[in-house]
């Protein structure tokens, strides 16, 4: 098992305790890439979903 060192939390694969190490860190690693935005997301899958805001954005128009 992977323990964070900052609050002992365990995770079953390294992957898991590196994504939760960024709530701690403050990390965030993920950039959206679309024009003008930049925003920054510490989980991979909110980032995906942001996405989402500018696709939706872009057919209504």
């Amino acid at each position: 098992r992977y323990q964070c060192t900052y609050c002992q939390k365990a995770f079953s694969r390294p992957s898991s305790l590196r994504i939760h190490t960024y709530t701690h860190t403050g990390e965030r690693p993920f950039v959206c890439d679309a024009p003008n935005c930049g925003r920054r997301f510490s989980v991979q899958s909110n980032m995906r979903r942001h996405l989402r805001v500018h696709r939706m954005g872009r057919q209504t128009k």
